[in-house]
Protein backbone atom coordinates (compact mmCIF):
# COMPACT_ATOMS: atom_id res chain seq x y z
CA UNK A 1 0.00 0.00 0.00
CA UNK A 2 1.35 3.74 -1.37
CA UNK A 3 1.81 5.23 2.04
CA UNK A 4 0.50 8.99 2.09
CA UNK A 5 1.79 12.33 1.53
CA UNK A 6 1.20 12.78 5.77
CA UNK A 7 3.17 9.95 6.52
CA UNK A 8 6.01 10.24 4.27
CA UNK A 9 6.26 14.11 5.75
CA UNK A 10 6.60 12.40 9.27
CA UNK A 11 8.70 9.63 8.43
CA UNK A 12 11.27 12.75 6.53
CA UNK A 13 11.04 14.24 9.68
CA UNK A 14 12.07 11.68 11.76
CA UNK A 15 14.82 11.02 8.95
CA UNK A 16 16.24 14.65 9.65
CA UNK A 17 16.10 14.59 13.31
CA UNK A 18 17.74 11.07 13.15
CA UNK A 19 20.48 12.49 10.86
CA UNK A 20 21.26 16.07 12.58
CA UNK A 21 22.04 14.04 16.15
CA UNK A 22 24.35 12.27 14.30
CA UNK A 23 26.25 14.94 12.29
CA UNK A 24 25.38 17.64 15.40
CA UNK A 25 27.74 14.98 17.04
CA UNK A 26 30.89 14.15 14.81
CA UNK A 27 30.65 17.69 12.63
CA UNK A 28 29.20 19.78 16.10
CA UNK A 29 26.62 22.57 15.73
CA UNK A 30 28.11 23.91 12.48
CA UNK A 31 27.27 20.98 10.62
CA UNK A 32 26.72 21.78 7.26
CA UNK A 33 22.91 21.41 6.46
CA UNK A 34 24.12 19.95 3.09
CA UNK A 35 25.26 17.39 4.70
CA UNK A 36 22.30 16.92 6.98
CA UNK A 37 20.11 16.52 4.12
CA UNK A 38 21.83 14.00 2.47
CA UNK A 39 22.41 12.17 5.68
CA UNK A 40 18.59 11.92 5.97
CA UNK A 41 18.40 10.72 2.26
CA UNK A 42 15.92 14.10 1.94
CA UNK A 43 16.78 17.22 -0.57
CA UNK A 44 17.70 20.76 1.08
CA UNK A 45 14.34 21.60 -0.18
CA UNK A 46 12.72 19.09 2.14
CA UNK A 47 14.78 19.97 4.74
CA UNK A 48 13.94 23.77 5.12
CA UNK A 49 9.96 22.61 4.71
CA UNK A 50 10.49 21.20 8.48
CA UNK A 51 12.71 23.08 9.93
CA UNK A 52 13.20 27.17 8.99
CA UNK A 53 16.72 27.20 10.81
CA UNK A 54 19.50 25.11 12.00
CA UNK A 55 18.28 26.27 15.86
CA UNK A 56 14.50 24.71 15.01
CA UNK A 57 16.45 21.40 13.51
CA UNK A 58 18.59 21.23 16.87
CA UNK A 59 15.41 22.08 18.92
CA UNK A 60 13.50 19.29 17.74
CA UNK A 61 16.63 17.42 18.93
CA UNK A 62 16.76 18.65 22.14
CA UNK A 63 13.09 18.13 22.73
CA UNK A 64 13.32 14.30 21.40
CA UNK A 65 16.00 13.71 24.24
CA UNK A 66 13.90 15.08 26.52
CA UNK A 67 10.43 13.34 25.64
CA UNK A 68 13.30 10.21 26.23
CA UNK A 69 13.77 11.04 29.47
CA UNK A 70 10.46 11.60 30.63
CA UNK A 71 9.61 7.63 28.88
CA UNK A 72 12.88 6.20 31.11
CA UNK A 73 11.90 8.08 34.15
CA UNK A 74 8.06 6.37 34.07
CA UNK A 75 9.65 3.00 33.65
CA UNK A 76 12.37 3.75 36.35
CA UNK A 77 9.85 4.82 39.23
CA UNK A 78 9.60 2.13 41.66
CA UNK A 79 13.25 1.11 41.14
CA UNK A 80 15.66 1.06 43.67
CA UNK A 81 18.30 2.93 42.16
CA UNK A 82 16.17 4.64 39.74
CA UNK A 83 17.21 8.35 40.04
CA UNK A 84 20.82 7.39 39.65
CA UNK A 85 20.37 5.57 36.37
CA UNK A 86 18.19 7.92 35.10
CA UNK A 87 21.13 10.78 36.03
CA UNK A 88 23.82 8.57 34.79
CA UNK A 89 22.16 8.30 31.60
CA UNK A 90 21.37 11.83 31.21
CA UNK A 91 25.72 12.06 31.35
CA UNK A 92 26.17 9.98 28.70
CA UNK A 93 23.79 11.81 26.30
CA UNK A 94 25.63 14.88 27.40
CA UNK A 95 28.51 12.99 26.50
CA UNK A 96 27.47 11.95 22.93
CA UNK A 97 26.03 15.03 22.47
CA UNK A 98 28.75 18.17 23.29
CA UNK A 99 27.23 20.46 20.90
CA UNK A 100 24.19 21.00 23.35
CA UNK A 101 26.07 23.18 25.72
CA UNK A 102 26.39 25.80 22.90
CA UNK A 103 23.19 25.56 21.23
CA UNK A 104 21.05 25.91 25.01
CA UNK A 105 23.30 29.42 25.77
CA UNK A 106 22.83 30.76 22.05
CA UNK A 107 20.46 33.60 21.66
CA UNK A 108 18.68 31.96 18.66
CA UNK A 109 17.21 29.25 21.26
CA UNK A 110 13.39 29.17 20.01
CA UNK A 111 11.44 30.10 22.82
CA UNK A 112 9.72 26.76 23.04
CA UNK A 113 12.69 25.49 23.83
CA UNK A 114 12.93 26.71 27.15
CA UNK A 115 10.46 25.04 28.17
CA UNK A 116 12.07 21.46 27.94
CA UNK A 117 14.04 22.33 31.41
CA UNK A 118 10.65 22.55 33.11
CA UNK A 119 9.73 19.17 31.67
CA UNK A 120 12.69 17.37 32.38
CA UNK A 121 12.75 18.33 35.70
CA UNK A 122 8.86 17.54 36.40
CA UNK A 123 10.13 14.22 34.93
CA UNK A 124 13.24 13.26 37.26
CA UNK A 125 11.07 14.75 40.62
CA UNK A 126 9.29 11.94 41.68
CA UNK A 127 12.55 9.83 41.19
CA UNK A 128 14.08 12.71 43.40
CA UNK A 129 11.33 11.89 45.81
CA UNK A 130 12.00 8.40 45.99
CA UNK A 131 15.57 8.55 46.37
CA UNK A 132 15.33 10.60 49.34
CA UNK A 133 12.70 8.44 51.01
CA UNK A 134 14.86 5.13 50.42
CA UNK A 135 17.84 7.63 51.64
CA UNK A 136 19.94 7.11 48.41
CA UNK A 137 19.85 10.62 48.00
CA UNK A 138 21.41 13.37 50.71
CA UNK A 139 18.47 14.68 52.36
CA UNK A 140 19.26 18.55 51.97
CA UNK A 141 19.23 17.59 48.18
CA UNK A 142 16.45 18.40 45.65
CA UNK A 143 15.82 18.13 41.80
CA UNK A 144 17.33 21.70 41.39
CA UNK A 145 20.56 20.24 42.47
CA UNK A 146 20.49 17.10 40.42
CA UNK A 147 19.73 19.43 37.40
CA UNK A 148 22.71 21.57 38.84
CA UNK A 149 25.40 18.92 38.01
CA UNK A 150 24.72 18.16 34.46
CA UNK A 151 25.56 21.84 33.24
CA UNK A 152 28.51 21.13 35.95
CA UNK A 153 29.43 17.89 33.74
CA UNK A 154 29.01 19.55 30.61
CA UNK A 155 31.14 22.62 31.35
CA UNK A 156 34.13 19.75 32.72
CA UNK A 157 33.41 18.05 29.64
CA UNK A 158 34.22 21.65 27.32
CA UNK A 159 37.35 22.37 29.80
CA UNK A 160 38.63 19.56 29.39
CA UNK A 161 41.81 18.57 26.93
CA UNK A 162 43.64 15.83 27.70
CA UNK A 163 44.44 12.72 25.96
CA UNK A 164 43.01 10.46 28.62
CA UNK A 165 39.71 11.95 28.40
CA UNK A 166 37.72 8.11 29.60
CA UNK A 167 39.27 8.56 32.49
CA UNK A 168 38.77 12.07 33.20
CA UNK A 169 35.34 11.42 32.34
CA UNK A 170 34.63 8.74 34.68
CA UNK A 171 36.51 11.11 37.32
CA UNK A 172 33.90 13.74 36.98
CA UNK A 173 31.02 11.13 37.15
CA UNK A 174 32.61 10.43 40.59
CA UNK A 175 32.77 13.34 41.53
CA UNK A 176 29.27 14.03 41.11
CA UNK A 177 27.74 10.62 41.99
CA UNK A 178 29.46 11.39 45.82
CA UNK A 179 27.92 14.54 45.49
CA UNK A 180 24.76 13.69 44.89
CA UNK A 181 24.58 9.96 46.44
CA UNK A 182 24.75 8.11 49.46
CA UNK A 183 25.98 5.08 47.41
CA UNK A 184 28.78 4.06 46.09
CA UNK A 185 29.13 5.55 42.42
CA UNK A 186 28.81 2.40 39.79
CA UNK A 187 31.94 0.40 38.79
CA UNK A 188 29.69 0.62 35.13
CA UNK A 189 27.75 3.34 34.58
CA UNK A 190 23.93 2.35 34.59
CA UNK A 191 22.87 2.19 30.91
CA UNK A 192 26.43 3.21 29.49
CA UNK A 193 26.48 1.52 25.71
CA UNK A 194 29.44 1.14 23.35
CA UNK A 195 28.91 4.10 21.50
CA UNK A 196 29.22 6.22 24.82
CA UNK A 197 32.70 4.91 25.22
CA UNK A 198 36.00 6.53 23.63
Amino acid sequence: MPTTPRRDAARNRDRLITAARHCFATLGPDAPLEDIARAAGVSRTTLHRHFEAREDLAAAVLEQNVADIESRARKLLDVADGLERLFHYLLDVQAEAPWLARFVSADAVPPETRTLGDRTAAAIEPLVDQARAHGVLWPELGTEDVLLALPMAMAAQMARQHPASTHRSDHVRTVLHRGLFTTDPPRRRPDETKRGED
